[in-house]
C-alpha cells in the first residue's frame, strides 16, 4: 500500500549558482512526474536568489521529487544550472525537512553548481 498525502515544498533560496554564467537569471522547477510539475518565477541577475515560494503536490506512491534550477535565456533555450533528487520516503519518515541541497549537472558529476534551500513537509491524507 502506498502512502498518500500532500507534499508542501517551499523554495526558500539558492546560493553560489554556477560561476560559469556571468549574469544569472535563475528559476526553479519542481517535478513529481510528467503530469505534476511547478516552477518559480525568474529572478533576474541574481546568483543568490530568494524565492520564498510555496508549492503543494498530491502524492501517492511517488518516490522522488526532482529539483532543477535553470538560467533563463531570452534568446536561446534555458540552460540547466544544476539539479537534485529528493527521496520522498525520507520526507514521509521525518514529516518535515528544512535543508540545503547540492545541485549538480548529472549523477556522475560531484562538482557543485550551487545549493538550494528547501522546506519540505508531508501531510498524510
Amino acid at each position: 500500500m502506498s502512502i498518500a498525502g500532500v507534499l508542501a515544498v517551499t523554495v526558500v533560496e539558492a546560493k553560489n549558482l554556477s560561476e560559469e554564467i556571468d549574469l544569472c537569471n535563475p528559476w526553479v522547477q519542481l517535478i513529481l512526474d510528467n503530469h505534476n510539475y511547478q516552477a518559480t518565477k525568474t529572478k533576474n541577475g541574481d546568483s543568490n536568489p530568494k524565492f520564498d515560494t510555496k508549492f503543494t503536490f498530491n502524492v501517492q506512491g511517488h518516490e522522488k521529487l526532482k529539483v532543477k534550477v535553470w538560467d533563463e535565456d531570452k534568446i536561446e533555450k534555458d540552460d540547466l544550472i544544476g539539479e537534485d533528487e529528493i527521496d520522498i520516503s525520507e520526507v514521509i519518515s521525518k514529516n518535515y525537512i528544512d535543508a540545503w541541497f547540492d545541485l549538480t549537472k548529472d549523477i556522475l558529476e560531484f562538482e557543485s553548481k550551487g545549493e538550494i534551500h528547501l522546506i519540505i513537509e508531508f501531510i498524510p491524507k
